[in-house]
């Protein structure tokens, strides 16, 4: 028998996927102080749910919460493992890891992500009422965001406050003009409801954030 008629295994190269994943945990491994093992910690987190490996994300976070003493990168930890139940539609387990986080002491821009999370998921178990009140708790956070009025405008919707619920749309939509999500939910609610166009004229501004601007340079 020749040489050429042998089969030979030869080692296959590593995938583009393979070798990020190996570079970002030596990258972790290596870490030398608390701050910069947590900050790759996040980052390989980060690789394994854009790769769909959430379980390998889940085993790292919890090991971390288990070991850390850190009561603000734990809340990350739970929020992070919070937004993966979320992402997989376990929106009662993501509620325990979002309130879980809240006992912990953290910034105030994780808690009103801590507090519109929750709120969020709420309003998808169709717990209207329980949602309205941590939106309305996440825009006392910061009332700068569109995110908690959005989510509030889900809640009162679900709740039959149609006015409550245009209104808070109209607010999400200026405060980030460049994010279509309010306008598009708007216009979903004004379709279902035509009336509330009459009877709430300013809903034309959260429509078409840009006609005010342009009255307003028209009388300058």
């Amino acid at each position: 028998m020749s040489t050429m008629d042998k089969k030979t295994t030869l080692p296959q190269p590593a995938s583009a996927e393979q070798h990020s994943e190996k570079l970002l945990l030596e990258r972790l491994k290596n870490s030398i102080t608390e701050e910069d093992y947590f900050r790759w910690l996040l980052f390989v987190v980060g690789f394994y749910r854009g790769v769909n490996k959430a379980e390998a994300a889940i085993a790292l976070l919890d090991s971390f919460i288990e070991k850390s003493h850190n009561d603000e990168q734990k809340a990350h930890c739970q929020l992070a493992l919070g937004q993966i139940a979320t992402d997989e539609d376990r929106l009662e387990a993501a509620l325990s890891h979002f309130r879980a986080a809240l006992g912990f002491r953290c910034k105030k821009k994780i808690t009103y992500v801590l507090h519109n999370n929750i709120g969020y998921c709420l309003n998808m178990l169709g717990r209207y009422a329980e949602g309205e009140k941590y939106c309305r708790m996440a825009i006392d956070i910061d009332s700068r965001r569109a995110s908690g009025y959005r989510n509030l405008g889900v809640s009162l919707e679900g709740q039959g406050n149609l006015k409550g619920a245009a209104w808070m749309l109209v607010e999400a939509a200026k405060a980030e003009v460049s994010d279509p999500r309010a306008r598009i939910s708007l216009e979903k609610l004004l379709a279902e409801h035509p009336a509330i166009v009459v009877q709430c004229p300013w809903i034309a501004e959260g429509l078409y954030p840009d006609l005010k601007t342009a009255a307003a340079t028209l009388l300058v």
